[in-house]
C-alpha cells in the first residue's frame, strides 16, 4: 500500500494523493508546510556556460521531520524546487533575481523561511528526489554568492 511506503517523523501537514499516471516512480502529497533552512541559487555549467537553473532548498533538522519520506531512508536534506523562475524572484531581491536571471550571477546562497506545496517524491536514475513548489517566502537572511555551483543529474 502507498500510504505505508511514506513516513515523517513529525505530523505533517502533507497528505498523501498518490501516484501520478499510474507511475509509481512519482508519489504526490497535498497540502503546504512552513519550513525553514538554507537555499542555494545555482546555473549548472555545461561547456563552461550556464545552461540549467537549479533552485535548491536544504531543511534545516526540525523542518525535515515535517516532511514525509521513504520509510527506510533518511530524513530529507534536499529538496528541489520546481518553479525555478518564480522561486529566485521570491527568495532574493530584485536586483540579485535580475542578475541570476541574466546569468550574471551564477550561484546564490541563504537562508530563509519558506511555505512550499506540490511535494512530491520521485525516482529517476535510480535515484529518490524530493521536490516541492516554492509558494512564499516568509523570511530570508544572509544572501551570499555561493562557493560552488552543484551539478545534478544522471
Amino acid at each position: 500500500m502507498a500510504a505505508d511506503r511514506f513516513a515523517s517523523e513529525r505530523p505533517s501537514p502533507l497528505k498523501l494523493a498518490g501516484s501520478g499516471n499510474g507511475e509509481e516512480r512519482v508519489t504526490r502529497f497535498t497540502g503546504k508546510v512552513e519550513l525553514s533552512g538554507r537555499f542555494i541559487l545555482a546555473w549548472d555549467l555545461v561547456n563552461r556556460a550556464p545552461r540549467y537553473l537549479r533552485v535548491t532548498f536544504l531543511p534545516e533538522h526540525a523542518s525535515a521531520m515535517l516532511l514525509p519520506h521513504a520509510v527506510g531512508s533518511p530524513a530529507v536534506e534536499e529538496l528541489m524546487l520546481s518553479n525555478n523562475e518564480a522561486a529566485v524572484k521570491l527568495l532574493v531581491d530584485p536586483e540579485a533575481a535580475a542578475r541570476v536571471l541574466a546569468k550574471e550571477a551564477l550561484a546564490l546562497e541563504g537562508e530563509a523561511t519558506v511555505t512550499i506545496g506540490d511535494y512530491q517524491s520521485v525516482v529517476d536514475c535510480d535515484q529518490r528526489w524530493y521536490l516541492a513548489r516554492l509558494l512564499a517566502v516568509a523570511s530570508r537572511a544572509r544572501i551570499a554568492v555561493a562557493g560552488d555551483a552543484r551539478r545534478r543529474g544522471c
